[in-house]
């Protein structure tokens, strides 16, 4: 009789809450920039925006060349957005240099899936910066 009234109140909520409550979303959607205009030797700080988050239970962290990097790092709160997602800030302070590899690493907690986003510092800018 406890498990035909569950399975009853179940389907009941179920109907009722159908196109109410979001489903997860699928995979984040991930991207790097730096704060400021990187010049060489010039501290500055690398933004990653994390979109597209639902439920809002994520890891973000950042690595330099594939080692990971966790002085400095600093979160966002969970934002909401218009169409029932959130979205996340993480940023790292870095002092650029060329060819360094820049890398936030996004973990989803719900199906622990990985979405990474790249920045190089490119030489192009800083050669520029320099002349």
């Amino acid at each position: 009789p406890e498990a035909q009234l569950c399975q009853e109140i179940l389907q009941d909520l179920s109907r009722e809450l159908t196109g109410l409550v979001p489903k997860a979303k699928g995979v984040p959607v991930v991207s790097v920039f730096p704060a400021l205009p990187p010049l060489p030797g010039k501290p500055n700080t690398l933004v990653c925006l994390v979109e597209n988050i639902f439920p809002p239970a994520l890891d973000i962290g950042w690595t330099l060349a594939g080692v990971p990097v966790t002085q400095g790092v600093t979160h966002s709160p969970y934002t909401p957005t218009a169409d029932l997602t959130f979205v996340r800030f993480s940023y790292v302070p870095v002092v650029p240099v060329a060819g360094d590899v820049h890398a936030c690493v996004v973990t989803s907690r719900r199906d622990n899936t990985t979405v990474v986003a790249y920045w190089v510092v490119p030489d192009t800018a800083l050669d520029e910066q320099l002349d």
